[in-house]
């Protein structure tokens, strides 16, 4: 049985007013995302190999020890987001080439966690200690070898007061050389090696 003529053009404004709130509130959720989304966007940070150099220390009955010293600079640029890093990895592979040969794992000696305000420059530091043998030798291709690293890191972002999820950085940073090749210098003696900064992408 059709509907009365009055209740049927009473059913028709009633109708569009439910599809203009579902419209409306469809719109109102989608700005909120989008704000929510511009506001909690992390930062691009940027990682730098800043200095990379090596020395030798013992020299006893158990050998002497060839250390790798790197130093990672983290550029964050946002005025906005503050950055923690939760954990940070660094390995070092003899190889300049995408899949790497041999690898080790260095060392951070910056403590962790780790936090960095806006707009500045974070240094962490690692090294590797190699046992001097034919292993170093080959693996550092008699301190005249170019080197990959890789750095892994754990880090957060926060906006006033609301914080990102974790997100996962994965860097590679090459040719990167620990060993200084001046006439000056006798490699794998100390200081610093050249060409630096090196980019990590």
């Amino acid at each position: 049985m059709a509907p009365p003529p009055a209740a049927a053009g009473l059913m028709a404004p009633n109708a569009k007013r439910y599809t203009l709130a579902a419209l409306l509130a469809t719109l109102a959720v989608a700005v909120v995302v989008t704000v929510s989304f511009v506001v909690l966007c992390p930062a691009r940070i940027s990682f730098t190999v800043a200095r990379a150099g090596s020395h030798r220390s013992g020299g006893g009955a158990t050998g002497s020890v060839l250390r790798l010293n790197l130093t990672l600079a983290a550029r964050n640029p946002s005025g906005r987001a503050t950055v923690a890093y939760k954990s940070m990895f660094v390995d070092v592979s003899n190889s300049t080439a995408a899949q790497r040969a041999n690898w080790v794992s260095a060392t951070v000696t910056t403590a962790m966690p780790l936090e960095q305000p806006t707009d500045s420059v974070a240094t962490v530091d690692a090294a590797v200690d190699l046992v001097d043998g034919v292993w170093m030798q080959d693996f550092t291709g008699n301190m005249t070898s170019s080197f990959s690293v890789m750095v892994t890191a754990q880090a957060r972002f926060k906006v006033g007061v609301a914080w990102t999820r974790l997100y996962d950085i994965k860097v590679a940073c090459r040719p990167v050389s620990f060993f200084p090749h001046t006439s000056a210098n006798q490699p794998g003696t100390g200081g610093d090696a050249g060409h630096l900064p090196v980019s990590c992408v």
